[in-house]
């Protein structure tokens, strides 16, 4: 996977870096205060991060991919760092994680072990938001797993980590025109 996203940077940069998200941010960002620290993690083309910097907040952008991390700094005026999110050992340092469409790339076991390295990473109630396509298979394509989620699925997770509630689960169509037909789960889970 760390492969392919090394190739396909660019492509995937340009693919995802103008996708008007808007109406999930506004939904985050009830959670958030003025000057929060956020972690994007996975940070991709930049896009949330630049959304995040851009409404005052204190940005620190993670990905797992050399390039990414490259293009990345030179389009973010953040910290941006090469860290993997199955290694991260943040201490109650941030205020709230987005990770948007990253988790799903990981299998139900990696997904509960980097749900509990992000309830160590958040403040005391911390948010986190985290987002999959929707369904209920785990399937691989181009070299890189995607592990679909529906409301049942998300539930059945959640029970297996200690020290997270659900504030927010909700479906959403895919932002990209060509894929409208497709839809989200979005979640977001509070630290307790």
């Amino acid at each position: 996977m760390l492969e392919y996203y090394n190739k396909n940077a660019a492509n995937m940069i340009e693919n995802t870096l103008k996708l008007d998200l808007k109406p999930i941010y506004e939904v985050f960002e009830k959670y958030l205060s003025p000057g929060a620290k956020i972690l994007d993690a996975g940070f991709g083309s930049g896009r949330d991060s630049l959304h995040f910097r851009s409404r005052g907040y204190d940005v620190v952008s993670v990905d797992y991919s050399p390039e990414v991390v490259r293009r990345g700094r030179t389009l973010l005026n953040n910290e941006v760092l090469c860290v993997d999110i199955r290694d991260m050992r943040y201490e109650r340092e941030f205020d709230a994680i987005w990770a948007s469409a990253v988790f799903f790339h990981l299998d139900d076991e990696e997904i509960v072990q980097v749900l509990n390295l992000c309830r160590n990473a958040l403040k005391d109630g911390g948010a986190l938001y985290m987002s999959f396509k929707y369904g209920k298979t785990l399937r691989t394509k181009n070299g890189r797993v995607f592990n679909d989620f529906d409301e049942d699925k998300i539930a059945g997770l959640i029970k297996r980590i200690e020290g997270f509630e659900t504030a927010e689960l909700w479906k959403t169509k895919d932002a990209r025109a060509d894929r409208i037909d497709k839809y989200w789960m979005n979640v977001i889970l509070k630290k307790r």
